[in-house]
């Protein structure tokens, strides 16, 4: 199984746009927009076509809206949330902690704009960047997350 993996589209039209063209071009099986702004995600299943799951951002009003995603992909548990709640701009301890509590391998998670690939307590955690406004130099991103089995591997790809 694919995964499409993005967050922080910020209303950027032009980025939304390069976010779909990516996804038509691969094709993968489930979508994800780890919010800011969860709206956009209504953008992209207008020109997608198809659902894109969703988790909000701190600047998403969700009141009453679940603030995490749990999934289980074959052998694989993700959990998939913006952030903002656990605090990843200072630690990636507390995510790593609450998504190990859920049963997930996988820890999916947006709000610092800066893409990043860790493993921390048995999780593996993974932020895809910022579609529309990256920060410490890096490029527009997004991510594919593939899903075999037991195995799994990601891609961060520039916009």
């Amino acid at each position: 199984m694919r995964i499409a993996i993005v967050s922080d589209t910020h209303k950027s039209m032009s980025s939304i746009r390069k976010v779909c063209e990516k996804i038509e071009r691969e094709n993968p099986d489930l979508i994800l927009h780890l919010g800011d702004v969860m709206e956009d995600a209504d953008v992209m299943e207008a020109i997608l076509g198809r659902e894109v799951r969703r988790v909000p951002g701190n600047c998403d009003y969700a009141y009453g809206m679940n603030h995490a995603l749990f999934i289980q992909v074959e052998k694989i548990g993700i959990y998939a949330v913006h952030g903002h709640e656990q605090g990843v701009k200072r630690s990636l301890r507390p995510l790593a902690g609450e998504a190990a509590g859920k049963g997930a391998k996988i820890a999916l998670y947006g709000h610092t704009h800066v893409a990043r690939e860790e493993d921390l307590g048995g999780v593996h955690l993974l932020n895809p960047g910022s579609a529309a406004l990256p920060k410490n130099g890096q490029e527009k991103s997004m991510a594919f997350l593939k899903i075999r089995g037991k195995e799994f591997s990601f891609d961060i790809v520039p916009l």
